[in-house]
């Protein structure tokens, strides 16, 4: 049975994946109000107040075992009643001028492209908005499934377009509360470099060698200077050396795995 449509409200289903977001996820639910004709969350099996919060929210919520990134979020796709679809974590903010822009898009007329990157920004942890000079990271979020969908890649978030069909780019920001604290930085980046040990392609030995010695330093400088961390102070200094210490970390374990793998 087709899905009953709201003539005020875009054709989108609201994508969400949650575990354990009770402290957070009713911010992220908040900003995609009315966005879309429904909301879908995808639980991993939290034992918060996660599914509550949610619900109370009018969202849908379905429980799916955790099997990575990619998997989840293409089986949130299967639930979804719209062929448009908007993703956004859990830890995300949909701005007030993103919403607009999307809302305005859907006005119009079908849009243009079948696959859309928003550009996410990041958060640093205790602060409620973006630092100075911020910059952003185009993500896919906003895609028709018609054309588009999610690879099933356990470590990243990659899309997959059928041949001719191509990405836009959205104009204004969400923001990402990536962090709720330091510690839960470290854990969290810790996971997620373990997480990419494990699943990504083998590369040469001599090459993860040679990333051993360059990556922590590159990525450092990367964050300070390329990514303008460097204006947070203190905390932009942080983040660039945590982030920079998981990049190493997960060539560290790579090496590792492949080594003790030849012998």
């Amino acid at each position: 049975m087709a899905p009953q449509m709201s003539q005020e409200l875009p054709p989108i289903s609201i994508l969400i994946r949650s575990f354990n977001e009770a402290d957070r996820i009713g911010r992220t639910l908040e900003s995609v109000k009315e966005l879309g004709q429904e909301i879908i969350v995808i639980d991993s099996g939290s034992t918060d107040d996660t599914v509550a919060i949610a619900e109370s929210h009018g969202a849908k919520v379905v429980y799916n075992p955790w099997h990575g990134f990619g998997p989840q979020r293409s089986f949130g796709e299967t639930q979804c009643n719209f062929d448009w679809v908007f993703y956004i974590d859990a830890d995300e903010v949909v701005t007030p001028e993103l919403k607009q822009e999307l809302t305005e898009m859907f006005a119009k007329d079908e849009p243009e492209f079948a696959c859309y990157l928003v550009r996410n920004t990041m958060v640093l942890p205790g602060d409620k908005k973006p630092r100075l000079f911020a910059d952003f990271r185009k993500v896919p979020r906003l895609y028709n499934l018609k054309h588009a969908r999610i690879k099933l890649d356990p470590s990243y978030d990659r899309m997959q377009l059928d041949e001719g069909y191509k990405m836009g780019t959205l104009r204004n920001r969400q923001y990402h509360y990536s962090f709720r604290t330091w510690a839960h930085a470290l854990n969290k980046l810790n996971y997620t470099s373990e997480l990419a040990a494990e699943t990504q392609k083998k590369k040469p030995v001599w090459l993860l060698r040679l990333r051993l010695v360059t990556e922590l330093p590159v990525e450092m400088l990367k964050y300070l200077f390329v990514r303008r961390f460097i204006f947070a102070g203190w905390k932009g200094f942080a983040f660039a050396a945590t982030q920079s210490f998981s990049r190493f970390s997960r060539i560290l374990k790579m090496l590792e795995k492949q080594q003790n793998v030849q012998h």
